[in-house]
This record gives C-alpha cells, sequence and structure tokens, in this order.
C-alpha cells in the first residue's frame, strides 16, 4: 500500500470534496430549493434578465469555490501547526517530562 503522500502525488487522492448524499438528506433538499427557484425565476425573465441571473448564479458559485479553497488551505495549515506543536513537544512525553 502507498502512503498518503504517494497517493495524493499520484492523485489517488483529492482535496475535492464529494458529497455521498442519502435520501432527503438536508442538502438534498436545499438543492431541490434551489433548482425549483432558478426554474420558476427563468420561466419568467426577459432574455437580458436570464443572463444576468446566469452571470450572478457563475459569480455566486466562483465565489463559493474561492472560499472553500481558502478554507480548506486555512484549516490545513491548522492541523499542520497542531501536528508541529504536538511534536515540538514530543522530547518532554519520550523522556517523561522535566521532573
Amino acid at each position: 500500500m502507498k502512503s498518503v503522500l504517494e497517493e495524493f502525488a499520484c492523485g489517488g487522492i483529492t482535496g475535492d470534496r464529494v458529497f455521498h448524499l442519502k435520501k432527503d438528506s438536508r442538502y438534498e433538499r436545499i438543492m431541490e430549493i434551489f433548482c425549483e427557484c432558478e426554474d420558476k425565476l427563468t420561466s419568467v425573465l426577459d432574455d437580458e434578465m436570464k443572463e444576468t441571473l446566469k452571470q450572478l448564479l457563475e459569480a455566486q458559485s466562483d465565489s463559493s469555490l474561492i472560499e472553500g479553497t481558502e478554507r480548506f488551505i486555512c484549516g490545513y495549515r491548522l492541523g499542520v501547526l497542531m501536528t508541529m506543536e504536538v511534536f515540538n513537544g514530543s522530547d518532554e512525553i519520550i523522556s517523561g517530562g522535566s521532573d
């Protein structure tokens, strides 16, 4: 079995989150509402407003991607800092402390 770093380097592990949704999950219900609202708006808008709605949704999607990426990076850095703190104090754990 490859190490986690080898799997990550070879593309076997990615930073993408894949949703494994249960039937009737909260996310699924929210997405249904989102799609229904988009369909209702699209049906009553003229072509110019449909284009404006499309641009709005694309901008919102892009901003969510940027925010998600930043959250992932910050969370990863925090995890590394926690790990570093654990190993920086490891001498005391191994030697039994400074009694």
